[in-house]
């Protein structure tokens, strides 16, 4: 196996950005509203409280919106439900999207009897909407539940999963299902928040099989193979020399050609996982690995994940090495082809780390003649999903990735020793040279 390439850690480190998410403006001007008319209750209660009806003293342009915004900050927690109301990653992007039409309307927020209710929710909308919401995708998916739980929008394949594995030895691995709710007349899962307590959490989702689409999506789209134009432009946009003379003349490429072609762009056809996105420390969220297929570029985005440390990515090979142990003796799992799921990772600055199975929304009992392996390749009538395939490189790609750390750590020690090394001979020399020079000086001035 070729020895993988050493990374300048604390060169590549310093590029995780750490700014802060900008809010939209009309999101800022909704806030700033907001917060003014929380800070005059705010006053007025105070003049109620010491029965003072004098005027306020203006403070400088600009002064009062930060102390208000200092205020909102501490009006919410930082371990909020809210902070992971969407942690699960459906086909979401518009590349690797399963979806024909692509929703481009978001949901307003709706009208709440408590102005504080609503201030917190928009508060929260500022700070957490770029984060995992937009590393998952589909905002209208999930919804904002009490701590410690989440709903998401009802589907009943994923439901049905859900129910099952509750009672598999998988339970483990997967968010705890807590059955259905009812929310402004739209049906929701409600399942447990994998982000609950976490400070500053870093996620990372990773898609897991050899294909993201199901064999009767692709059978369905053979029978009527028409060319289609929005496909040839999501393949550009990738790719812009993947086309064929033909379909750049027709400027549409079909259906099957296109779901075939967008998992051999990435690591999906040849590792059998694909990173789809990341957020370090609740910073920005980072997609651009459509393309990323080269292991080493894989091993050097954990790197940046974990910031190179060992103990984390320690305790994420520790439970992917359980779980591959668990599916192997699962009944769910030898029973069910489990197609456009995810490994969602996410570990914390106090090093709190977890994997977790989400998104089983395309998985589906296997046919009742066929016994599933996952752990050979795809031909069209298997429903082979390389589920193993892809969890045992994941699995190689992060144990290299430490022997990389170590390696990396051991050459930089070694060059500090080094360092510290010429500098001790350099010092001896120069206080040689000092010495000979003064004896000299002295016999010159006797004689």
């Amino acid at each position: 196996m070729e020895k993988p390439k050493k990374i300048p850690l604390e060169k590549e480190l310093q590029k995780v950005s750490m700014v802060p998410h900008k809010a939209k403006k009309d999101m800022q001007s909704l806030t700033k509203d907001l917060l003014s008319k929380r800070e005059g209750l705010k006053h007025g209660e105070n003049r109620e409280h010491t029965g003072e009806n004098s005027p306020e003293v203006p403070l400088p342009e600009g002064e009062e919106q930060k102390k208000s915004m200092r205020q909102s900050d501490r009006s919410v927690s930082s371990t909020s439900t809210c902070s992971s109301v969407a942690y699960s990653s459906p086909e979401s992007d518009q590349v690797f999207s399963e979806e024909e039409d692509i929703q481009t309307k978001r949901k307003t927020l709706r009208k709440t009897k408590s102005w504080k209710t609503f201030f917190t929710m928009v508060h929260w909308s500022l700070r957490r909407q770029n984060s995992w919401v937009q590393l998952a995708g589909h905002e209208g998916n999930f919804k904002a539940s009490e701590r410690g739980h989440i709903l998401k929008k009802f589907s009943p394949v994923e439901n049905a999963c859900l129910v099952a594995l509750m009672e598999d030895v998988l339970r483990p691995y997967v968010p705890t299902y807590y059955g259905l709710v009812e929310r402004d007349e739209q049906t929701y899962i409600k399942m447990e928040d994998l982000l609950m307590g976490l400070e500053a959490p870093s996620i990372m989702d990773c898609k897991i099989g050899i294909r993201t689409y199901l064999e009767e999506e692709l059978a369905k789209a053979l029978l009527k193979p028409t060319p289609r134009k929005d496909m040839y432009n999501k393949m550009v946009a990738l790719e812009p020399e993947a086309p064929t003379p033909e379909e750049h003349m027709q400027q549409a490429v079909t259906k099957p050609r296109y779901m075939q072609w967008r998992e051999s762009v990435s690591s999906t056809a040849s590792l059998g996982f694909r990173i789809e996105g990341v957020t370090v420390e609740a910073g920005p969220v980072k997609k651009n690995f459509k393309k990323m297929k080269s292991r080493d570029k894989i091993m050097e985005t954990f790197v940046l994940f974990t910031k190179g440390r060992k103990d984390i990515l320690a305790a994420y090979l520790e439970r992917l090495e359980n779980m591959q142990a668990a599916l192997q003796t699962s009944e769910f799992f030898r029973t069910h082809e489990v197609i456009g799921s995810s490994l969602l990772f996410v570990h914390d600055r106090r090093g709190f780390s977890n994997v977790w199975m989400i998104d089983f929304g395309k998985t589906t009992p296997a046919p009742p003649h066929i016994s599933l392996r996952h752990d050979v390749p795809w031909e069209q009538g298997t429903h082979e999903d390389g589920y193993l395939l892809g969890l045992r490189n994941l699995i190689a790609s992060l144990r290299d990735t430490m022997r990389m750390v170590e390696e990396t750590a051991e050459a930089t020690s070694e060059s500090v020793a080094q360092e510290v090394e010429k500098e001790t001979v350099s010092e001896k020399t120069l206080l040689k040279r000092e010495i000979e020079e003064n004896t000299t000086n002295g016999e010159n001035k006797e004689l």
